[in-house]
């Protein structure tokens, strides 16, 4: 094998690790969003706004004001839901990382080696 093509392999094998995680994290999400909403995760709803940035708070505070002073309710909905999303994502990127780390515990050490040579590629 050439080394354009090796690389070519690499970038592509990179590209589908990325690929396979953004899916997973996906389907992760998802997969979730109902039980949050129930209480049935080691979180709920309310610690995850509790855990926004100034920037967030900000929206939050203008979408509330906007609820208060004219009724739009689909201000303060839209943005609940992306904050969800997102706090959800960053849970989501949590449990790939365990699940990658439970691959890694099931992979040999030559495999993980193997594995670490072509994720540092």
């Amino acid at each position: 094998m050439t080394n354009e093509n090796a690389i070519l392999a690499l970038l592509e094998s990179k590209e589908a690790e990325a690929n396979a995680e953004a899916e997973w994290i996906a389907e992760w999400v998802e997969a979730n969003q109902h039980p949050l909403l129930a209480g049935m995760l080691d979180t709920d709803a309310a610690t995850l706004l509790g855990e926004i940035n100034a920037d967030q708070a900000a929206q939050l505070n203008q979408a509330i004001y906007l609820l208060m002073v004219t009724g739009d309710k689909f201000s303060l909905m839209g943005l609940l839901q992306q904050l969800m999303d997102k706090g959800l994502a960053e849970l989501a990127q949590t449990a790939w990382n365990d699940h990658v780390a439970q691959l890694h515990d099931a992979m040999s050490d030559e495999q993980w080696e193997q594995y670490q040579q072509r994720a540092a590629a």
